[in-house]
């Protein structure tokens, strides 16, 4: 399985059937290191992101066994600026319009 460079927002898909969005942090043989992962939920509003695990401070990374992995691939381009909007401290404002 081919797993995306380091920095690439990803999707992936684990064993437990979990779909997790994340920015690869770092790998090796055996794992894959995610910078602040979160889960794809569903809400009456749509599609929202919860924590990948809600007790830990995943700031530092999250590392999973690559054999945990069913599925991985570059998120869409609309999920991948959400995720950044949700875990980054600076805020981009969708491209509108300029008014005068």
């Amino acid at each position: 399985m081919k797993i995306p460079t380091n920095d690439t927002i990803t999707t992936i898909k684990i064993s437990t059937g979990e779909e997790v969005v994340a920015r690869i942090k770092d790998q090796d043989e055996h794992t894959v290191t995610l910078d602040r992962p979160v889960v794809i939920m569903v809400s009456q509003q749509g599609l929202a992101f919860g924590a990948f695990i809600p007790t830990m401070d995943s700031v530092d990374g999250v590392t999973i066994n690559k054999s945990a992995i069913v599925g991985i691939g570059p998120c869409l381009d609309k999920v991948a600026t959400e995720y950044s909007n949700a875990v980054s401290p600076i805020k981009t404002v969708s491209k509108t319009g300029l008014i005068v």
